[in-house]
């Protein structure tokens, strides 16, 4: 008898996790992940074993969703133990290079502005020729870490991760920050390192039919967990996606956008694909997305814009990743490197300014402000994306803090046909990404002022009528169901940003320049010169 081809089925999350965390940028970077491993996964795990009624009663309040609470109902509790003395055990090197650096912050504390040669033979053995002690131009001392070297240190360990599939209903999904992964009887856990080949079949099987023996002995799946394999399967191979035939833009959610040229070039900004779950809002899928992506550019290196998720999903069919140029700093780890650790060939950095010209499509990357809690962040870039004569401006979650910036900017880059544009215009507080990484904790007044935020509407307008915009669309708001998982955030037409988006729409109206709020799916196909 021989042996069906199948296809994963379209409503099977694929969820990548390190150490059983919802695996993001900051838990591949060997220091970032060992800062969140030390003061965020364990203190979380610990406050939940002593107080579990506590986590469950805080979940039960709409605006603490997102905080630092285990969404486990208050139960499994010796599980979480478990997973504690495990994560001790397992990530003891990651534990020692956090506390090295707490040592290293606390030296750091006696610099005067004299040389800093003598403290380097202070410094803890682990982090000896790991590290440079510098100062910055106004004399407050730093350091920076070799990334490189890290990565090829036992504080980088492959081993840790892994991948759980399960099926969905709905959009539904818990917050993925805040609760480690535990098994589920309709889950199948595979511990299999994000390099290996078997993602870039996992994430080819949409399309793709295999055997099914061909796929467990890929995925390690032994005959005792075959039929949970089977059960995420199916025999019905999707049709394939349609090419553009012309220029066109398609939104698929959030910060998402394809690009596709008359001639065949495909370019994706901000990788996040919903699933096929039925429910409503209409959307695209991955189902709709080219046989091959030529390029896929990422704005800046949080969770909803470099989401892990969907890049090793999609990793089989991308020619190129787009990168701002950055990296270098504890708070600013480097995209390119964990992009590379983790299985990506080509992955490219672009300087301010610099172009990148290929047949009718052509890529600049250009510097934006704000979104990162004025910390020293360069890992950051709108994209100017030229196709056919369409001119499209990514901006990202740009904060206009100083319109001089976009004014600048106009002479180079020409009046544009289409601005994407987030208007988060108010954020989450540093402390709720950045505290882990940082040497001490802010107060809460400087907390609450620095802050991951977007533009609100006069900001927003100054940016458009600087670049001279025929047309506004604003997405990153967050609003769509399959994006809670990652934002927490749940639809409210009281809050700041829906309430400066919709000003911001009339200013534009008020102007003679259409703008829109984008919600679910969108597309414009430009018409022939």
């Amino acid at each position: 008898m021989t042996d069906p081809l199948r296809c994963l089925r379209p409503d099977v999350v694929v969820e990548p996790l390190v150490a059983r965390w919802h695996a993001w940028p900051h838990l591949i970077s060997p220091a970032t992940a060992a800062l969140n491993t030390a003061h965020r996964h364990l203190k979380t795990m610990e406050s939940y074993v002593a107080m579990p009624q506590v986590h469950a009663a805080a979940l039960r309040d709409p605006s603490l969703l997102g905080g630092p609470f285990l969404d486990l109902g208050g139960g499994r509790v010796e599980e979480v133990r478990a997973l504690i003395d495990w994560t001790r055990r397992r990530q003891q090197p990651g534990l020692a290079l956090a506390a090295d650096l707490a040592a290293a912050w606390a030296l750091l504390g006696e610099a005067d502005g004299h040389g800093l040669g003598p403290l380097y033979l202070r410094l803890p053995e682990g982090l000896r020729g790991l590290v440079e002690l510098v100062y910055t131009p106004a004399g407050a001392a730093d350091l920076r870490l070799n990334e490189a070297l890290l990565y090829r240190s036992d504080c980088y360990d492959p081993g840790l991760q892994g991948v759980m599939l399960r099926r969905v209903a709905g959009d539904e999904r818990p917050f993925a920050m805040s609760t480690p992964r535990l098994d589920e009887p309709d889950s199948l856990y595979l511990e299999i390192p994000f390099a290996d080949p078997a993602y870039d079949l996992l994430g080819a099987l949409r399309r793709r039919p295999r055997p099914l023996g061909e796929i467990a002995e890929a995925l390690g799946v032994g005959a005792d967990r075959l039929p949970l394999l089977e059960s995420f399967l199916t025999e019905r191979a999707p049709p394939a996606s349609e090419p553009a035939g012309a220029t066109r833009w398609r939104y698929f959610g959030h910060a998402c956008v394809l690009v596709e040229t008359a001639g065949g070039r495909s370019l994706l900004v901000d990788p996040v694909i919903a699933y096929e779950s039925g429910a409503e809002p209409e959307r695209f899928t991955a189902a709709d997305l080219p046989e091959r992506l030529d390029y896929v550019v990422i704005t800046h290196n949080h969770a909803d814009h470099a989401l892990l998720e969907t890049l090793l999903a999609l990793r089989w069919k991308i020619g190129t990743v787009l990168l701002p140029a950055g990296g270098g700093s504890l708070v600013d780890p480097s995209l390119k490197r964990a992009l590379q650790a983790i299985g990506f060939d080509d992955v490219r950095e672009l300087p301010v300014l610099e172009q990148l010209v290929d047949g009718d499509l052509a890529v600049t990357a250009l510097p934006f402000l704000g979104e990162h809690a004025d910390l020293d962040i360069r890992t950051k870039a709108a994209w100017l994306v030229e196709a056919e004569g369409q001119r499209l401006l990514f901006a990202a979650d740009s904060n206009n803090l100083d319109p001089a910036l976009y004014e600048r900017l106009r002479p180079l880059v020409g009046r544009l046909d289409t601005l994407f544009l987030g208007m988060e215009c108010k954020g989450a507080p540093m402390s709720w990404l950045y505290g882990c990484l940082l040497p001490s904790a802010p107060s809460r007044a400087r907390d609450q002022s620095r802050r991951l935020d977007g533009s609100d509407s006069a900001r927003a307008l100054a940016a458009i009528e600087s670049l001279q915009a025929r047309r506004v669309c604003i997405y990153a708001m967050g609003l769509e169901p399959w994006l809670k998982f990652i934002t927490s955030l749940a639809p409210d037409p009281a809050s700041a940003p829906m309430r400066e988006s919709e000003k911001l729409i009339g200013l534009c109206a008020e102007r003679g320049i259409p703008a829109e709020r984008l919600y679910g799916k969108a597309e414009t196909v430009a018409q022939p010169a």
